[in-house]
C-alpha cells in the first residue's frame, strides 16, 4: 500500500499551484521552511505573515505572491509532508497486516504500528519533519480546528481505522466504543509528545538523541499497552 491510494486534502482556498521556475521553486521553498520553524515554535497564532518574510528573507510580495494568507502558507507546510508521513504509516500497518496473517498480531504490535513512523521521524536527524510533528499536534489539539487541518487529518483515517480494527481484533469481546476511545486516548499521548518531547528529555537533563528518543518510545509503548489492556481487557 501507498500513500498515493490515500485522499490527500486541498493546501487551502487556492487548489492548483502555480507553475514555477526553479528559483521560484526555492522561494517558495524558503518561505515553507521558515513558515515551519515559525509555526512550530509559536503556533498559528504566534506568527504573522511579516515573521515569515524575515525569517525567509523575501519581500512581502513575494510571501503574498505564492500564499496570499497565512492559512495557506500554514495548510501549505501541513500539506508539503502529507504524503511521506502516510507513507510509512502505511509501511507500519503493512507490517501489521503480515504479523496478523501469520497470527502474530498482539496489541503490542498495534501499539507500534500507531507510533512507529514518529518514533522514526522523532529519532531523526530531519528537524523539519521534528517541526511538522509539533505543528500537526498543535494545530489538532486545538478546540478550534480549521477546515483545512480536518482536511489534512482525515488522509490519516484509512490506516487510523486499520489500528482500530487491529486493537478490537485483540479484544474481541469487548464494546467496540471502549476499543476506539482507548484508541484516541493512544493518539491523545503521542501528540502531547509531539508537542513536548524536548521539555521531557530536559527534565530528565537527557539530551535528546537517537537513543534517548527510542528509550523514551520504548516506555511510552509500555505504558500505552498496560493501560490499554487495564482499559479494554475482557
Amino acid at each position: 500500500m501507498t500513500a498515493t491510494a490515500l485522499p490527500l486534502p486541498e493546501a487551502g482556498p487556492q487548489a492548483r499551484p502555480k507553475k514555477l521556475t526553479s528559483k521560484g521553486l526555492r522561494t517558495r521553498s524558503a518561505i515553507l521552511d521558515a513558515a515551519e520553524r515559525q509555526f512550530a515554535e509559536r503556533g498559528f497564532e504566534g506568527v504573522s505573515l511579516r515573521q515569515i518574510m524575515d525569517e525567509a528573507h523575501v519581500q512581502m510580495g513575494q510571501v503574498q505572491y505564492y500564499f496570499p494568507t497565512k492559512e495557506e502558507v500554514f495548510a501549505s507546510v501541513l500539506e508539503r509532508r502529507l504524503e511521506a508521513v502516510c507513507a510509512g504509516y502505511a509501511e507500519a500497518m503493512a507490517h501489521l497486516d503480515a504479523l496478523a496473517a501469520a497470527g502474530k498480531a498482539d496489541l503490542r504490535a498495534a501499539i507500534r504500528a500507531v507510533t512507529s513512523v514518529s518514533r522514526t521521524w522523532l529519532s531523526g536527524a530531519d528537524v523539519g519533519r521534528h517541526r511538522y510533528l509539533r505543528m500537526l499536534a498543535l494545530s489538532t489539539m486545538s478546540f478550534d480546528q480549521p477546515d483545512y487541518v480536518r482536511r489534512h487529518g482525515e488522509a490519516f483515517r484509512p490506516l487510523n481505522e486499520r489500528v482500530v480494527a487491529a486493537m478490537a481484533a485483540c479484544f474481541p469481546n469487548a464494546d467496540e466504543a471502549r476499543v476506539r476511545a482507548a484508541y484516541h486516548l493512544i493518539e491523545a499521548n503521542l501528540l502531547s509528545v509531539y508537542v513536548n518531547i524536548d521539555a521531557m528529555l530536559r527534565r530528565s537533563a537527557i539530551a535528546r538523541t537517537e537513543a534517548a528518543v527510542g528509550a523514551l518510545y520504548d516506555d511510552l509503548e509500555d505504558f500505552l499497552h498496560g493501560g490499554v489492556e487495564r482499559m479494554i481487557g475482557c
